[in-house]
């Protein structure tokens, strides 16, 4: 259509320029169809390209400082994180979380603030047959050596038997719907500059915090940071599990993802606002 009307105007103006000086000669009036053609047309992508810089001008401006609605959202998102346990996990309907699930909370976790050239923390994520390998490995540690005593959970060997018998049900019933378990591994020098401990902690909780996070964005997927069974989850058995090659390393738990049985929120029973005036000093 835009171009229709530049030929059109084009011929106008040649038409007029024909009356006025009697150019019959039709190459005449095809060079200058052509001359002013060409001229419109460049005018116009030029006018075209100014405005296209000021719409991406304006949409890559970053937003202000003090955008009420985007930091209400940010707000939104922490408020409705939470932790999604096995009682509220989808069962006997086979359904899976999708990776792409997962790939997002491991993106988000990439935003977590760290010291160093590379980030302290790496994630070893578990599909169902290596989450069945890590708990039958969890209960072999436990049984070798009579490790259960060691732990010091158990009273005798009657009450470890019992606890025995119901985590080894738990692969298939308690964590049968999960879809992946997640390692959170703290790698205690990523790069070449160290630095103390309590940091590369903190900034691997950071990380596990945006995952959290960007999960409870998806409204029919749950989970939480599951500490899980000490001894083991300490022992040598699950750092070469892991592939934990620097004996500093930390296993730190595992992250539970897994569908849910209904999109809405659990409730948190803790008044978060009760909590700033007890957890907060202000000093002038």
């Amino acid at each position: 259509m835009l171009t229709l009307a530049i030929v059109s105007a084009a011929t106008n103006e040649v038409t007029g320029l024909t009356n006025t000086y009697n150019l019959v000669s039709p190459w005449l009036v095809y060079l200058a169809c052509t001359i002013l053609i060409s001229t419109m047309v460049a005018s116009l992508a030029l006018w075209s390209g100014k405005a296209r810089s000021a719409t991406v001008a304006r949409s890559s401006a970053p937003p202000s400082s003090h955008d009420a609605a985007g930091r209400a959202s940010l707000v939104r998102a922490l408020v409705e994180r939470r932790s999604v346990f096995p009682r509220d996990y989808a069962r006997g309907h086979g359904r899976e979380v999708p990776r792409e699930v997962v790939d997002s909370m491991l993106e988000a976790a990439c935003w977590a603030p760290f010291h160093g050239s590379k980030p302290p923390w790496r994630f070893v994520v578990l599909g169902k047959q290596s989450m069945r390998s890590m708990q039958e490995l969890t209960l072999r540690y436990y049984d070798e050596k009579e490790n259960w005593r060691a732990a010091g959970r158990w009273a005798d060997e009657e009450a470890y038997a019992r606890w025995r018998e119901m985590t080894e049900g738990e692969i298939t019933g308690r964590w049968g719907p999960v879809s992946y378990m997640i390692a959170i591994v703290m790698r205690r020098q990523a790069g070449s500059k160290r630095v103390p401990e309590w940091e590369e902690m903190c900034a691997t909780a950071a990380a596990v915090q945006n995952m959290h996070v960007q999960l409870s964005s998806f409204p029919d997927v749950g989970g939480y940071w599951s500490s899980w069974h000490s001894s083991a989850r300490d022992s040598e058995d699950m750092r070469k599990f892991l592939n934990m090659e620097d004996p500093e390393d930390k296993c730190l738990g595992f992250f539970i993802v897994a569908p849910c049985e209904t999109t809405e929120l659990p409730r948190d029973r803790r008044s978060r606002e009760a909590f700033v005036p007890l957890t907060t000093e202000w000093r002038d």
